[in-house]
């Protein structure tokens, strides 16, 4: 059960206090900077050796030089270092916004005030929601909003989310100030977590328990955009928000190069300077013993007859003296060097972003040198080896491969659309089988807002080839088929996520009839079709060849649902929805796969996505400095592999080694005395990463 409790409005809550939502990502304040930067400087043992030379020279019986001969230098460098690390420091104070403190419920129908609580946050379109929210209702038709989550995920592409009807109904039906204040509710939920895509909570409200889930949440980084205002309430601040449960403290930093320096440190302090140091006050002692008691006129040693304590004295005496085989100006240059090379970063036009005007920027002026420690560079590939514009190039429908040629492509597409069952049925797929948003321009333009490149430039196709998605609601979609407008009732949307691969509609046809259109990875549409599927050995072959050109696959599928199927399924699917236990997950995906199974395969769509400008040679230059690039990508193996070798990941010579094949190697060679040296490439499918161990 849910652990957490919000009442809804302020009055029916208990008197709890307020969440902090100042959220501090530097180090150091007035307060600690003094006893965290000591602490930090000491870690170097350079350090600790010049202060115990230090001490050492404050004791009048060893010291031949004055105290403060060390003292100085030595505040000097840690001045240096502390001041350094405090600018460094100081550039993160702007970046974190100032936020507000916020009582774990609150109401407001006005921007709010840092320093007043509120309930219900009104004005935050266009700027990072502060906290994690949830959503009861927007400007938008059916309380849709469009979010960007760059700050979360890195992804620019708008998604969406929505509120529950039961809130979307209340709020909007009277929308005033009193209607505001006056929703009344309880909201349970779970404790802050760091799982960023997942969310179970449910709200109670007028005797309903009604479900929530990620798609309410607007998680803290998020920015609303083409949304006027939304209606949300305050569910977590501060550093009990996700994101923030996601991002690790503030550590101390060390590079490869202060550790080698403390180890040297160490070697010196022990076995050059204290083996010497005692050699010497062995032979002082010994001297002190045998020689000077016979010349006792001519010595000043005499003063003390115990050899053993002139020895002891003597020790500590070379210590002093032989101090400076470690320079304390070396770290005072490694100091100016890196501060020099920061500025150098800086200039270096190299590494100038013309487009947005902004140069390279050191963040740490202490780790420089680990840019060239670099062994291994992971990258992913949509957005980042390619520019992620997306373009549907080919597709095969029934086991025909259209779009070798542009014009061919429409020409062909458009005449058998209107003779041939299976295009008809595919490009309603395209058009239906999406989480797509429209927006209509001023100029009375159509445009659609996506999740996904890859939704936005397979609806654009559709579109061209006159399957036009108009408009969606929550209980339909509109789409004009060839000029004729067709609305479906949209009964489920059954959502993509990385562990399904795939996502389906189930909708109602205006004849009346219920169609499940699914579209997904070919590794898992392919094993739910029906046997014996006809065109399947086609499809596959343009599988093959649309991998071979580099380009992105997706396997689009169809099924007709018995109506006493849909109603047991649904039946079954609302229980399950409603349930708040762990197990809920797995029913839902349970479900799912029940509905998608003994699918009819409609055709398969070939998307382009070009690489960026530079990317082969970079990654040419990349491996020339003996750097080993991973990339991640979630195409076939086959369409992997050929983006290797355009992008000069792989070249002729590499060996392509599969996950079974470097299995049965290893074993077969257990026991052999030396394995051959090959250049070779082990591209792993999610199936082979599961079984790594």
């Amino acid at each position: 059960m849910f652990a957490r409790v919000f009442f809804l409005p302020l009055s029916m809550a208990p008197r709890i206090g307020c969440q902090d939502n100042v959220v501090r990502s530097y180090k150091y304040t007035p307060l600690t900077f003094l006893p965290l930067t000591l602490f930090e400087q000491f870690q170097r043992a350079a350090n600790v050796y010049y202060l115990l030379i230090m001490v050492l020279q404050c004791v009048p019986a060893i010291s031949s030089v004055p105290w403060y001969i060390t003292i100085i230098p030595l505040i000097s460098i840690l001045s240096l270092r502390g001041l350094k690390d405090l600018s460094n420091d100081m550039v993160r104070l702007p970046l974190d916004p100032t936020g507000f403190n916020a009582c774990f419920v609150s109401v407001c129908v006005s921007t709010p005030s840092p320093s007043s609580p509120s309930l219900l946050c009104f004005n935050v379109s266009c700027f990072p929601t502060q906290a994690d929210l949830l959503l009861l209702c927007s400007s938008e038709p059916h309380s849709l909003c469009y979010v960007e989550t760059a700050d979360i995920d890195g992804e620019t592409n708008l998604k969406y989310r929505q509120a529950l009807s039961a809130t979307h109904e209340e709020l909007t039906s009277n929308p005033s100030e009193e209607a505001l204040s006056a929703f009344d509710g309880v909201v349970r939920c779970e404790e802050p977590n760091n799982r960023l895509y997942t969310f179970r909570g449910q709200l109670q409200w007028r005797g309903e328990g009604l479900l929530l889930d990620s798609e309410h949440i607007l998680l803290r980084g998020t920015v609303l955009r083409n949304t006027a205002f939304a209606y949300v309430v305050f569910l977590t601040a501060g550093a009990d928000t996700k994101i923030l449960r996601n991002s690790g403290k503030v550590k101390l930093k060390r590079t490869q190069m202060e550790k080698v320096f403390n180890k040297v440190v160490m070697g010196v302090t022990f076995i050059y300077l204290m083996c010497l140091s005692l050699f010497l006050a062995i032979g002082s002692g010994v001297f002190s013993a045998q020689l000077m008691r016979q010349n006792s006129v001519l010595s000043a040693l005499v003063f003390n007859s115990n050899a053993v304590y002139t020895g002891f004295l003597v020790y500590w005496s070379y210590i002093i003296l032989l101090s400076p085989a470690m320079p304390i100006a070396l770290y005072i240059s490694f100091e100016l060097v890196h501060t020099v090379h920061s500025l150098f970063i800086g200039w270096d036009l190299e590494m100038y972003w013309q487009q947005a005007d902004k140069p390279a920027q050191a963040r740490n002026t202490s780790l420089n040198e680990e840019l060239g420690q670099v062994g291994y560079l992971l990258s992913d590939k949509t957005g980042t080896l390619t520019q992620n514009r997306l373009l549907v190039r080919q597709c095969c429908i029934a086991g025909e491969i259209y779009g070798n040629k542009s014009s061919f492509f429409y020409r062909l597409l458009t005449r058998k659309g209107n003779q041939c069952p299976l295009s008809r049925q595919f490009l309603t797929a395209l058009a239906l089988c999406h989480t797509v948003m429209t927006e209509w321009k001023k100029s009375k333009t159509l445009v659609y807002q996506a999740a996904s490149p890859d939704e936005e430039a397979l609806v654009g196709a559709a579109r061209e080839l006159g399957w036009v998605f108009l408009s969606r609601a929550r209980d339909f979609i509109v789409v004009s088929e060839l000029g004729v407008t067709r609305r479906y009732q949209l009964l489920a949307l059954l959502d993509f996520t990385s562990q399904r691969r795939r996502m389906s509609v189930l909708v109602r046809e205006p004849e009346g009839g219920i169609k499940l259109y699914c579209k997904g990875a070919d590794i898992v549409i392919l094993e739910r079709l029906q046997k014996d599927s006809p065109h399947q050995e086609r499809t596959e072959r343009a599988l093959e060849l649309f991998a071979e050109a580099c380009l992105r696959t997706l396997c689009v599928a169809v099924r007709s649902v018995p109506e006493a199927s849909w109603e047991q399924w649904n039946k079954t699917l609302a229980q399950s929805a409603t349930l708040v236990t762990c197990d809920r997950d797995a029913l839902l995906e349970k479900l799912y796969d029940e509905m998608e199974m003994d699918l009819q395969l409609l055709g398969v769509t070939a998307i382009e996505d070009r690489l960026q400008d530079g990317v082969p040679e970079t990654i040419a230059l990349l491996q020339e400095a003996g750097i080993k690039v991973w990339v991640l990508t979630g195409d076939k193996k086959e369409t992997a592999v050929n983006i290797g070798y355009s992008c000069k990941l792989l070249d002729p010579d590499s060996r392509i080694v599969e996950w079974d094949e470097l299995r049965l190697r290893d074993h077969t060679s257990k026991h052999a005395a030396s394995k051959p040296q090959l250049t070779s490439c082990l591209p792993l499918s999610t199936k082979s990463l599961s079984n790594l161990k």
